[in-house]
């Protein structure tokens, strides 16, 4: 991104990125530039960086590169797909549906009222291998420390999702020490984003998600996907689901097996910005 470039502020659910044009062939910043636009206080602020380039297909919009704020790439944005719907329905008025190429797998997108859209996310996998799991290397030993867990499972939307089932809603210092330490561990080949899970007494998913290069954010979008996927993939849970997050609700509809999973919540466009330096 050099200077004088012009970007836009999107928001989904408090997720909060930055996108780039770079459709006409501009490179994407490098991980130092990437961080030091992320800094809140010195730069522009945002949880993912969002880089559109042409398609690789006739029938893809654009491709997406997706950089975490940390400078990491990060192969799907669930929250990120949606805003990226959002700035593409303001750019083409008329249209509500699109296709976007990303690192995961080709995502198609629709534009509902209300600032609703809805993301075809993809098939969940729920191997281990999928997550880049260490083979040999046991989900309870790695737990063993986790007040009050239940349940854990691992799923991947394109990215790796580790979730934990929980008695009670976790504590802010259990997500960022626990979503830390996780999200970093040796054992998961690129890391893993971690989600903590409750169910409430309406029968909706409470969820906490510390984010791999990020932390604690939020909300997260293909986290939302997975741990709903997992609940209904055990039988705890009955497609759609409606998943809270301290950013606000998504559901999720799922019928399992080989179908489609489907995403739906709002996104929103916050501001325009030209970079000066």
């Amino acid at each position: 991104m050099s200077p004088n470039q012009s970007f836009t502020k999107l928001e989904a659910l408090g997720n909060d990125f930055v996108l780039l044009d770079h459709r006409d062939g501009q490179p994407d910043p490098g991980p130092e530039r990437i961080r030091a636009l992320a800094d809140r206080r010195s730069g522009i602020g945002f949880d993912q960086l969002l880089a559109l380039h042409p398609g690789t297909a006739d029938a893809d919009d654009c491709r997406v590169h997706i950089f975490n704020c940390d400078g990491s790439p990060a192969r799907q944005c669930g929250n990120g797909m949606r805003a990226i719907a959002r700035w593409l329905a303001d750019e083409q008025p008329g249209r509500d549906r699109f296709r976007l190429a990303t690192p995961a797998g080709a995502v198609e997108v629709e534009i509902r009222g209300d600032n609703q859209v809805r993301v075809n996310m993809g098939r969940p996998d729920f191997g281990a291998a999928a997550v880049g799991l260490e083979p040999g290397l046991a989900l309870n030993d790695l737990l063993a420390g986790i007040p009050g867990r239940l349940d854990a499972g691992l799923v991947s939307m394109g990215n790796p999702h580790l979730i934990l089932l929980l008695e009670q809603p976790p504590t802010a210092a259990l997500v960022e020490q626990a979503g830390s330490h996780l999200s970093r561990h040796a054992g998961f080949q690129d890391g893993v984003n971690v989600s903590f899970a409750t169910r409430g007494d309406d029968g909706a998913v409470r969820l906490r998600v510390h984010e791999r290069g990020v932390g604690p954010t939020p909300a997260c979008g293909s986290a939302a996907c997975a741990t709903a996927a997992l609940l209904i993939m055990t039988g705890a849970a009955k497609s759609p689901v409606n998943v809270d997050q301290p950013g606000g609700r998504l559901v999720i509809d799922w019928p399992g097996e080989e179908s489609p999973l489907w995403m739906t919540g709002p996104a929103r466009r916050v501001f325009d910005g030209t970079c000066l330096t």
